[in-house]
């Protein structure tokens, strides 16, 4: 019988099997593997933030088009 009513999602299942297969091994290895996990994850963090920059950018020039459309419309006063 299961002792944890709840279903265990994918992603949980993964995480405590890596765990515990990590777990197993020796000490430098999992040096290792945490000095390689920091190093892509402060890369995956660059890439983020290059991704929120050429989407702020790329807003504000659909914005200024726009803009410009917006300007170029005669109006009815004119």
């Amino acid at each position: 019988m299961n002792d944890n009513p709840r279903p265990i999602s994918t992603f949980d299942e993964i995480c405590r099997l890596t765990i515990e297969t990590m777990h197993r091994m020796d000490m430098d290895t999992l040096l290792r593997l945490r000095k390689q996990a920091t190093r892509e994850l402060d890369r995956a963090k660059l890439t983020k933030n290059c991704i929120d920059t050429a989407l702020a950018l790329k807003q504000e020039e659909q914005e200024r088009e726009v803009a410009q459309e917006d300007a170029n419309q005669p109006s009815l006063l004119d």
